[in-house]
């Protein structure tokens, strides 16, 4: 195997490889760096991490304002910020690449954002994280059963307190999950052949692949579901019960990070058909319910379909063709064993199928900013990376679980006006790149390696703001700067300019550098080609503004 090879396979697999492991994934090869990494010992946990730095902000800003005005004032709260803290710092320090890099994609498809009142509970967003972390190497139909039960999504598309029909009164089950769950998380809106392409009927229109009527039949398994719990950071309230239609039912006063519980007398138990075929009896619980029709969609064959290509072009490609999509979904509906849904097997094929060797794609902003975090070292002299994400949400438009609306950032079918689109083809992470975006990128990059101010850490209680970190970037602790170890290419500078160009075209590039740019380097560098610091820098700015970096060939 070779070393760029190995380098766009940590692209696809990982969320950011240095130079050691790329060498060591030339050596071990792909498959065995899988084996690997599928029997890694799960050992992050974003929640976790949460409690303990919000604990950290609770303790410093009591110092900083006071106990009595931070500790019970229901305006100081584990806003998002902290969840933001957790996040970077498990990606910056885990040796979980590929279970991290699935938990990002399938956090792409079944999404939640903290763009809406979930903002409130960084709890609750870190432990839904943790929730497709946790499943990334599972079974799909119990990962989307556990998502449906998960209060984050009952908040996010509002089937938390779904009361059944009453129609003296006027009130309906909520639809909003039933519909989401069929066109974003299963089946999708059109009926599919196997290798992607949509069904046409005999007029040569696309088949639907549900109507309103099977939403609204959808909607009333979905019923009767309720807050798992109360909470409250500064008290425990879990010993009281939750009481159906009380008005306080809702964040910021209920725990986001146990299931929703089922109230019986408020889900429907009639008999209901799914997709007019499947048939749920009359008078069973609700949790048997959703399992049997969460089942039902997971088995369709339009849900292997529509995932797997969701997952290939999320790892490898936008544009796969169509035996790529066709191998990857039989897959999914059998995994050789007779299961359905086995994410690892599904994993599996999209890595190590022959296409992927071939795969293009524009990188998403997030992967480009964890690739050279991770590529070169990131650390600080706290160890505690909790940043932020603010600059770089700013600048790119994405951060994790931060969405616009459940249709993600993208859409998987975006093709930008051009050429692209002149040639059919898809490009689905350019809908988040506009003439605003480029440019912010640009600079971002030109922040980052020329003024050194790469991910915005925080320990400190803010100075302005009574419920915050500090976040303002004068005020933060030097100790929490996050710095990049670049003494080996400093060395390559000195020793020979053109060596260390190739080494960061196999780091950033799989070595896909163009030659054009390599001379632009060389030429920008002439002036100051004693300064080592200066030459690595203005190299590795060239390189992450280029297309050669942003677009994955």
């Amino acid at each position: 195997m070779k070393k760029n090879e190995a380098s766009k396979f940590l692209m696809q697999a990982s969320i950011g490889a240095n130079i050691k492991d790329i060498e060591y994934v030339e050596q071990i090869g792909k498959k065995a760096w899988l084996k690997e990494q599928f029997n890694k010992k799960m050992n992050d946990s974003c929640e976790y991490k949460v409690d303990q730095i919000w604990n950290h902000f609770v303790s410093k800003l009591s110092d900083a304002w006071g106990e009595d005005q931070i500790v019970g004032n229901e305006l100081v709260l584990p806003y998002w910020f902290y969840w933001r803290m957790s996040w970077w710092d498990t990606i910056l320090k885990t040796d979980e690449v590929l279970r991290h890099r699935i938990a990002l994609a399938l956090s792409e498809i079944l999404v939640i954002s903290d763009k809406s009142v979930l903002e409130l509970n960084s709890y609750g967003l870190s432990n839904y994280y943790d929730l497709l972390y946790t499943h990334a190497f599972g079974n799909y139909e119990e990962l989307l059963y556990d998502v449906s039960m998960h209060p984050c999504m009952g908040v996010y598309l509002t089937h938390l307190n779904n009361p059944k029909e009453n129609k003296a009164k006027n009130i309906h089950p909520d639809e909003n999950f039933a519909r989401e769950i069929m066109q974003l998380f299963t089946i999708g809106l059109d009926e599919l052949n196997m290798d992607g392409s949509k069904k046409l009927d005999k007029n040569g229109n696309a088949i639907p692949t549900y109507d309103n009527d099977d939403i609204k039949e959808l909607a009333k398994v979905f019923t009767g579901l309720g807050p798992g719990a109360y909470w409250w950071p500064w008290e425990d309230y879990s010993a009281y019960d939750v009481q159906w239609g009380y008005k306080e039912n809702k964040i910021p006063n209920i725990d986001l990070s146990i299931p929703m519980q089922v109230f019986e007398d408020q889900h429907d138990k009639s008999k209901k058909t799914i997709l007019k075929k499947h048939t749920i009896k009359a008078g069973q619980k609700a949790k048997k319910d959703i399992k049997q029709t969460i089942s039902f969609l997971v088995k369709e064959q339009n849900t292997a379909i529509f995932i797997s290509k969701k997952l290939i072009q999320s790892l490898v490609t936008s544009n796969p063709s169509k035996k790529y999509i066709k191998d990857v979904a039989k897959v999914f509906m059998d995994n050789g064993k007779g299961i359905t849904g086995d994410l690892k097997a599904v994993v599996s094929k999209i890595l190590l199928h022959k296409e992927a060797d071939e795969g293009v794609k524009l990188k998403e902003p997030m992967l480009r900013t964890t690739q050279i975090l991770r590529g070169f070292g990131a650390h600080n002299d706290s160890g505690k990376m909790w940043g932020t994400g603010f600059n770089i949400e700013s600048n790119l438009k994405q951060h994790p679980l931060s969405a616009p609306s459940v249709f993600n950032f993208f859409q998987s079918d975006y093709s930008p006006h051009g050429k692209i689109k002149e040639k059919n083809m898809l490009a689905p992470e350019f809908q988040l790149m506009d003439a605003a975006t480029s440019i912010a990128y640009v600079n971002l990059m030109y922040e980052w390696f020329f003024g050194e101010a790469y991910l915005l850490v925080s320990t400190l209680p803010s100075s302005s703001r009574f419920d915050a970190p500090e976040l303002e970037w004068q005020r933060l602790d030097k100790k929490d700067l996050i710095k990049l170890d670049l003494e080996y290419e400093e060395y390559l500078a000195k020793k020979d300019p053109k060596k260390l160009i190739e080494h960061l075209s196999t780091i950033l590039t799989a070595g896909t550098l163009k030659e054009e740019t390599k001379q632009d380097i060389l030429q920008s560098i002439v002036l100051y080609k004693d300064r080592a610091d200066w030459v690595v820098q203005t190299a590795l700015f060239m390189i992450t503004i280029s297309a050669d970096f942003t677009v994955e060939v």
